[in-house]
């Protein structure tokens, strides 16, 4: 199909296929209202034409029964090309984060964005991945417990093997971890008793389950918690049924057994010491019975290869396993035969033969040939008379390898010429019909790709004349038709339609009849057309969108050569610059966010820009990034200092009470106080007496708007007291009690309290100039 789909286009569901046609009818009349609208748009309005123009095709296959199921199917194909395409694509990208071992959270916001999904979607397919790759590493970790414990060697291999950190596999283990084999000797590992190995094996053929973990339904590597969880729930369901038969008993029994054995990790250990062992012993089995006569065939080595492939060795690990294998049991492993010379006589005496029975074959058809050349082509004669010409050809030129040199050599020559020539002649009038087919319903281009084809394919010097005089004629009609396109948008299109248009012709058609009409048509619309891109390129330049103004400012210039293309290209440097300093702005915007939330290191990327590039123009943009982790600082400030005051106040013995968010309750006074104070609330370090004052005015603290300056006696009676309200650090305090007094110009005083160690615990009153800088620590009266 080489147009977009109908179902798609109208937004119709696909899923079940909507069929409805007074939906569908309503669907197509408000797509023509909504491309009306577009068709004089900037951008959109060629697209929204081109819709238009599809109309009545639109309503002729949604409005039919069969084109429409027909439609229905191939939507439905393309949204699962796509849905495919875009999970392939998906996997691809995670496989690519996953090579560093692990995915970030930013990577998964990135992902979602680039894709389209929630990040839940993003983390059940990274989920999915990291599942089928666990899986894997957990057949390797699970064999190598045979021995009850892991070497570090091996943990460091397999964590090689599949690019994970060390840590990540270690993990996963859940055996005892040892530096080299001398440590064994410590461990006490208690084996599973032998009968009771035999009886799980036993119960687990009749349940038909590889393992107990098999059987639970739970995964190898699963929490020792969930498995209790899945063994009790499997004991009770079993234990519910009331007809038991030999599955159901046996259920009972491994149930029991997985209750004991998964009670605690050292019991669980030994079961997967047990599973591992049984692995080995399962492949000495496959060694054994492919060893016949002490000989393995190459054959059952490739084979039993692929089998400790399976149980989580790699290639060459079950190589060495199986060859150390058979060296201990004195067995003999088949190298690859190579040809014997038995094989090779074999084969020598048999071309002899075949080349005596080839004489002779030829011989005895030499004393036939003469009677049976004229009674084949009788036959083949009378064949050809009622045949298709295909198999017409194919019975002459069969004649003409069997009877090649005969007297009717000649005749069935010219007889194959004249077949080939009519069926030359139908295929050229068949191509011309379906072209003259495409012309009559207007599809002009289809016929022209059509005809090229054709072209293309045409072997016959006849064929491609008449196939050119054709393609000329579409070649001709299409050229007539884009002119008139043309013409019409000249009078009422925008100038980039006419542009877009003017520029295809030319392309299309470089030795039209109407290029000259067209040249000057484009030379007409240069002012208009630069009108329209300077009002572009101011609209780009608010959205900041430099690239697009670029793009404008070089599509004026490759086509026109005036003054107002030296404007443009003057624009150029600017644009450029400003494109420059955008990827710079985002490099270090998205370089301080990587850095987060240590907000200080992020805060230094700014800050050493601004130091390095004082007369940037992106200094105004950076300012505002400073401003906005200032805030994120002043925020986690806050955090930390309501952290520990909140322990200190429960040091007060109940005096100081935190009723509400950040409001806390003098049980003696019955005065209300902010928890934090204005250092803890802002990212400066003190404030002047009016911002002070200011700050108390708007604070919203647990929904108060009635908040004021303490007076000297009620900060007093919460920090000379004991227990005292907490403090953080060396403070000054500013209170509500102040004066004006006159020294060299009138000066406003202040009483403050202010710490005089770092403990908060001595505190001493004294007036200060209003102008220096302090502390609020806001009250309300209850």
């Amino acid at each position: 199909m080489d147009r977009e789909n109908y179902y798609i286009i109208l937004e119709l569901t696909v899923d079940p296929p909507e069929n409805d046609s007074s939906v569908i009818e309503r669907a197509i009349q408000n797509k023509k209202v909504q491309w009306s609208r577009l068709r004089n748009h900037p951008t959109k309005g060629l697209q929204a034409q081109k819709y238009i123009n599809m109309i009545p095709d639109i309503q002729k296959v949604m409005l039919d029964e069969e084109l429409r199921k027909q439609e229905a199917d191939a939507a439905a194909e393309l949204l699962e090309q796509g849905r495919e395409s875009k999970i392939s694509e998906i996997d691809s990208h995670i496989d690519i984060l996953m090579g560093k071992g692990y995915i970030a959270k930013e990577d998964i916001v990135r992902l979602a964005d680039i894709h389209g999904l929630s990040q839940a979607e993003i983390n059940d397919r990274i989920a999915a991945k990291k599942d089928a790759r666990y899986s894997r590493i957990d057949q390797f970790i699970s064999l190598r417990m045979a021995k009850g414990y892991l070497l570090e060697s091996e943990l460091a291999k397999i964590a090689k093997k599949h690019a994970m950190e060390p840590q990540e596999i270690r993990k996963r283990v859940r055996c005892p971890i040892l530096k080299d084999e001398k440590e064994a000797g410590a461990l006490s590992i208690r084996p599973l008793d032998k009968s009771l190995e035999k009886a799980i094996a036993e119960n687990l053929k009749i349940v038909g389950s590889k393992n107990l973990y098999d059987f639970l339904g739970v995964g190898e590597n699963a929490d020792l918690k969930q498995v209790q969880e899945k063994a009790a729930r499997k004991n009770k369901s079993l234990a519910a049924i009331g007809k038991k038969d030999a599955v159901v008993t046996a259920g009972q029994t491994l149930a029991g057994q997985c209750l004991i054995l998964f009670k605690k990790n050292e019991t669980r250990l030994s079961y997967d010491i047990c599973m591992a062992r049984a692995k080995l012993s399962a492949l000495d089995s496959d060694i054994q019975i492919a060893a016949i006569n002490n000989k393995i065939r190459y054959e059952y080595f490739d084979a039993l290869v692929n089998r400790a492939v399976e149980f989580g060795m790699d290639k060459d690990e079950a190589i060495t396993y199986i060859e150390d294998f058979c060296q201990a049991k004195k067995y003999r492993i088949e190298k690859k035969p190579e040809t014997s010379r038995r094989v090779l006589f074999l084969t020598a005496a048999c071309g002899i033969l075949l080349v005596a029975l080839v004489a002779g074959y030829f011989a005895l058809s030499h004393l036939r040939h003469t009677k049976s050349v004229e009674k084949a082509y009788q036959q083949v004669a009378q064949k050809v008379k009622t045949a298709a010409p295909d198999k017409k050809i194919t019975l002459l030129r069969q004649y003409l390898a069997a009877h090649g040199n005969s007297k009717y050599e000649k005749t069935v020559r010219d007889q194959i010429n004249q077949i080939e020539s009519e069926k030359r002649a139908a295929e050229l009038s068949e191509i011309l019909k379906t072209a003259d087919q495409l012309i009559q319903t207007n599809n002009l281009d289809k016929a022209s790709v059509f005809l090229k084809q054709s072209l293309e394919n045409a072997r016959d010097a006849g064929h491609q004349k008449a196939i050119r005089q054709h393609l000329a004629a579409v070649s001709e009609m299409i050229e007539k038709q884009d002119f008139e396109t043309l013409s019409d948008v000249s009078m009422s299109g925008e100038p980039d339609q006419k542009i877009a248009l003017y520029q295809q012709y030319l392309k299309n058609h470089p030795e039209g009849k109407h290029k000259a009409e067209v040249q000057s048509l484009i030379d007409a619309i240069s002012n208009e057309y630069f009108i329209y891109i300077s009002k572009m390129i101011s609209f780009y330049a608010k959205q900041e969108k430099w690239e697009d103004c670029l793009q404008l400012c070089q599509a004026y210039i490759d086509i026109y050569d005036n003054s107002h293309s030296d404007q443009l290209k003057q624009m150029i440097p600017e644009i450029q610059d400003n494109i420059r300093n955008k990827k710079i702005y985002v490099t270090l915007v998205d370089k301080a966010g990587q850095l987060e939330p240590d907000y200080q290191a992020a805060l230094g990327i700014y800050e050493d820009f601004l130091a390095a590039y004082p007369e940037s123009p992106l200094n105004e943009d950076i300012r505002r990034q400073i401003m906005l982790l200032n805030k994120k600082i002043a925020v986690q400030k806050a955090m930390d200092t309501t952290s520990a005051l909140r322990k200190k106040l429960a040091a007060t013995r109940g005096r100081f009470v935190e009723k509400q968010e950040g409001v806390v309750l003098d049980t003696r006074t019955g005065l209300m106080w902010s928890l934090l104070d204005s250092d803890a609330e802002t990212t400066g370090t003190c404030l002047p007496y009016a911002e002070g004052k200011a700050w108390v005015a708007d604070l919203h603290t647990g929904g108060f708007t009635d908040w004021r300056l303490p007076t000297p006696e009620e900060l007093s009676g919460i920090l000379e007291t004991t227990p005292a309200f907490p403090v953080s650090g060396k403070k000054t305090y500013w209170t509500a009690d102040s004066y004006s007094a006159y020294s060299d110009g009138w000066q406003t005083h202040v009483t403050t309290l202010s710490a005089d160690n770092e403990s908060g615990n001595r505190w001493a009153t004294a007036r200060k100039n209003a102008l220096e800088c302090g502390t609020v620590r806001a009250v309300r009266d209850p």
